[in-house]
């Protein structure tokens, strides 16, 4: 089948040939359609909403705080100086409940200000003693405030726990006060100008070199114009309490300041205007904060200044006081600022200089009494010059030797004999000069004195200078020169001199001990005396071993030669020496090193080089010590053996178990003489002791009624007696009267005189009665058992008793005695009954007495009255109550 290319004809009649499309002109509209001005406006306004909410937003920050007191999402506000500059959104805990996320939201224009240096603390009303703070808040309700900081921008904070406190509270003048230390400063202390509160401290740091405090106060504005360049702060803290002659001064500025401490300050009304942060000293008191014209002063050492408004007198009269007082910076000088009257600043002269009043106790007079309490002062001496701000002080003594003429001498010496800086130096009563100082110079003790110009022709070249002061006593063949100087010089010693030789003086002197020695080391004899020693050894000495005289080398041994008996010394004593040579003279071998040990320690004494070499023989005079062999002096093995060499005694005992050769020999605690030797007598059973009294002592105990007893420990119940014997026993000695003795007889107790009452106890036994057995009247002890012994006829024991003389009158003639001694314990159907008196009645024992009631009372006891001492008491005894008056 062929297939017809030609379409379908129609129905509605017949094709005309072939059909082609017919091309068709559609037209677009191209216009905006007024139903879209709805939806665009709507658009427009949502994106404006959208833009204003954002803008107003701000930005949303974090801050974390360690409570949430006080805030409140929606009401409470943060601000800036008192600006409103956002707003707590919301209040919640952290997921370890912890802390507290405050989300806020700052406002635009306080954006940039949030970076990571930025502070939140928050602001709450605040009372204390020292002021109220926040009290904006108390009406507007607690607010958080910021405090701008630099960093990199942040949205999260963490709050501080309260206000920065390098922030002022508020507007104002900062400035900074300098302080050695803070004091009793705090932060909040307030700051008053004429007791009027015109500012607070609101921090304090370190310096730079933390050395000093920096205190930052902030003045209030309306106070601002107080302070200027010339202001003076001091500190008010606390009590302020000036104790002198004239009473005691308290003060104390307010009572805040008391608790928190407080600052003042004072203008002068030359003063300007200052920057802030401008930079002052804060004094330590109103005394040294004092205004005028400011100078510096170099002190004197040892100056005994008051850093605390020491005074500066002209005239009598104060123009000025001491600020401060401070190293230079070699901290070799002391510097002291002070403050000058500026109606006295023609005074400060290149040629004016400070004097150091010091104080001054002596019989003559008393001087600057004050200063022993108050401290040192100073007085200004004026001079010519230029105008000058810097000066120096000087002591009374450096004055004198700033003086024309003024001669500075060096004396020295072993030891410094008590002198002092201001000692006197005088010459036949009158004072010509002063000590400056007193130093010890390697093994010597310098003396730098002054001699005044119109004195010094009075120093000569064989001047020799000595310490005078006290009783001075020479003793010569010509006999006893005592010497008792002004009673000035009795208290205080001066420095003396002769004026012998030629001019003109030397600068280097040597300072006797006295006048004697002065005296000897200026003779100029020669030749020498020979002095015969009789000794029983020969000593360490050699021919040429020095002779000394108090260390003074005032001889030599010439020879020594050996005897029947001993050893024979012969002494050459130069000439200018010899009068020290007296029939006293007791000579002692004084060769290397004595060593005494004991229980108070060891003592060590060297002689002098030279006898330490050599060996050497030392002498001097000692009254009432034997110091002849024949016609020769003795020789002692050393000065102890001299001095213990005195008069011997004879003892003799009958008991002796204790005592040794070397055994004391005391009085009350002083060892008076030594045991030497011990000899037994068997045929009596006796002890021969032979004793040494010491020189000094023989006079007052060889006596017919002296009394020697042995003192060894005594150790039972009733206690412990004589402990100090304990380590080694000794013989304790009583002077007494009478005529010249030398034997005695040693007792084995002390001699005792009895004032009291002794009456005489009768006993079937002696049960635990002892010597030393209390005697008891309502259990106090008014005497006491002094001996036990047999009646003649041996059917009783008769115990001696003794009642205090204070207490006799308490022995009637019908008293009773019973035994208190150990347990009294009864047994019975009903039991036991046991009865016991003090612990001291049970170790000791006792006897209680008791005298019967009724009046009259019965006659007193008379001494040797015999009473029965019953074994137990009655118990109608122990009820009495007797009154008996003291006669």
């Amino acid at each position: 089948m062929t297939k017809n290319n030609y379409p379908p004809q129609s129905p509605f009649g017949p094709p005309v040939g072939p059909q082609q499309p017919q091309p068709v002109n559609v037209k677009r509209d191209r216009q905006i359609s007024p139903l879209w001005i709805l939806p665009l406006l709507a658009l427009g306004l949502a994106a404006w909403l959208v833009f204003q909410a954002v803008s107003e937003a701000g930005q949303r920050i974090t801050i974390h705080f360690e409570d949430a007191a006080g805030l409140i999402a929606g009401r409470t506000t943060i601000r800036y100086q008192g600006l409103e500059v956002g707003i707590v959104r919301d209040v919640k805990l952290s997921e370890d409940l912890h802390s507290i996320y405050v989300t806020a939201d700052i406002y635009p224009e306080a954006v940039q200000i949030l970076r990571k240096g930025t502070r939140f603390w928050l602001v709450k009303p605040k009372a204390s003693i020292t002021g109220i703070s926040g009290l904006d808040a108390l009406v507007s309700g607690n607010y958080i405030a910021l405090l701008p900081g630099r960093g990199e921008p942040t949205n999260e904070f963490t709050a501080l726990d309260s206000q920065p406190a390098e922030t002022p509270a508020g507007d104002g003048l900062t400035i900074q006060l300098q302080a050695p230390d803070l004091g009793s400063v705090s932060v909040g202390a307030q700051v008053y100008y004429k007791k009027i509160p015109v500012g607070e401290v609101y921090n304090y740091t370190l310096s730079n070199n933390k050395k000093r405090v920096l205190i930052d106060v902030l003045i209030q504005p309306q106070y601002a114009n107080l302070v200027t360049n010339k202001s003076r702060f001091w500190n008010v803290s606390g009590v302020s309490a000036n104790i002198g002659l004239n009473g005691v001064d308290v003060q104390f500025e307010s009572l805040s300041a008391l608790i928190a401490g407080a600052i003042a300050f004072d203008s002068p009304d030359e003063g300007l205007p200052i920057q802030p942060n401008h930079l002052f000293r804060l004094y330590p008191d109103l005394n040294t904060a004092g205004r005028g014209i400011a100078i510096t002063i170099e002190l004197p050492d040892n100056n005994n200044i008051s850093a605390s408004g020491a005074p500066i007198v002209y005239r009598g009269l104060q123009i000025g006081q001491i600020s401060d007082l401070r190293l230079d910076r070699q901290r070799k000088r002391i510097i002291a600022s002070a403050a000058i009257e500026p109606s006295m600043s023609d005074l400060l002269t290149t040629g004016t200089s400070m004097l150091l009043e010091e104080a001054d106790l002596s019989l003559s007079g008393v001087k600057n009494l004050g200063n022993l309490i108050k401290g040192n002062f100073l007085t200004l001496l004026p001079g010519e010059g230029e105008p000058s701000r810097q000066f120096q002080a000087f002591t009374q003594e450096q004055l004198e030797e700033k003086r024309p003429g003024a001669a500075s001498i060096q004396l020295s010496a072993d030891q410094s004999y008590g002198i002092s800086r201001g000692t006197k130096v005088t010459h036949k009563g009158m004072t010509v000069g002063s000590v400056k100082q007193v130093i010890l110079d390697k093994d010597k003790v310098r003396f730098d004195i002054i001699i005044k110009p119109e004195y010094t022709a009075l120093v000569r070249s064989q001047s020799r200078f000595y310490i005078d002061g006290g009783i001075q006593a020479d003793i010569s063949p010509e006999g006893i020169n005592v010497s008792v100087p002004p009673a000035e010089q009795l208290i205080s010693n001066s420095i003396a001199f002769t004026s012998t030789g030629q001019s003109p003086m030397r600068r280097h002197y040597q300072l006797f001990k006295n006048q004697s020695l002065a005296r000897l080391a200026g003779n100029q004899q020669q030749g020498s005396t020979t002095i015969q020693l009789f000794a029983d050894a020969l000593p360490s000495v050699s021919e040429g071993s020095p002779v000394l005289y108090r260390n003074l080398p005032v001889g030599k041994v010439s020879q020594y030669a050996l005897t029947r008996d001993g050893v024979t010394i012969k002494l050459a004593i130069q000439n200018q020496y010899r009068h020290l040579i007296t029939a006293s003279s007791v000579f002692w071998n004084q060769s290397g090193v004595e060593v005494e040990a004991g229980l108070s320690g060891v003592n060590i004494k060297a002689s002098p080089l030279a006898s330490l070499i050599k060996g050497g023989i030392a002498f001097d005079s000692m009254s009432g010590i034997p110091n002849r062999v024949g016609k020769q002096f003795k020789l002692f093995a050393s000065l102890k053996d001299a001095k213990e060499f005195g008069t011997q005694i004879s003892l003799t005992a009958s008991y002796a178990k204790g005592i040794s050769a070397g055994t004391n020999i005391q009085f009350q605690g002083v060892v008076v003489g030594k045991v030497l030797t011990l000899t037994p007598d068997f045929k009596t059973g006796l002890v021969t002791i032979n004793a040494r009294l010491f020189p000094q002592f023989a006079d007052s105990l060889t006596r017919t009624e002296t009394h020697f007893w042995l003192v060894a420990p005594k150790i039972d119940l009733t206690g412990v007696k004589n402990l100090d014997s304990i380590l080694r026993s000794y013989i304790e000695v009583e002077p007494g009267e009478g005529n010249y003795r030398q034997t005695f007889t040693l007792s084995e107790q002390a001699s005792e005189t009895f004032n009291g009452l002794t009456v005489i106890l009768e006993s079937v036994a002696r049960a635990s009665v002892r010597p030393g057995t209390p005697l008891l009247f309502r259990d106090i002890q008014v005497g006491q058992v002094s001996n036990v012994a047999l009646g003649e006829l041996a059917d009783r024991v008769l115990i001696e008793a003794q009642i205090e003389p204070d207490f006799r009158h308490l022995v009637r003639a019908d008293t009773v005695f019973w035994n208190t001694s150990g347990l009294d314990v009864s047994l019975g159907l009903t039991g036991a009954s046991i009865q016991a008196g003090t612990v001291d009645t049970l170790i000791r024992g006792g006897i209680a007495l008791a005298t019967p009631e009724g009046q009259p009372l019965s006659a007193p006891a008379q001494t040797g009255t015999h009473f029965l001492l019953h074994e137990k008491a009655n118990p109608e005894w122990k009820k009495w109550r007797t009154a008996i008056p003291a006669e």
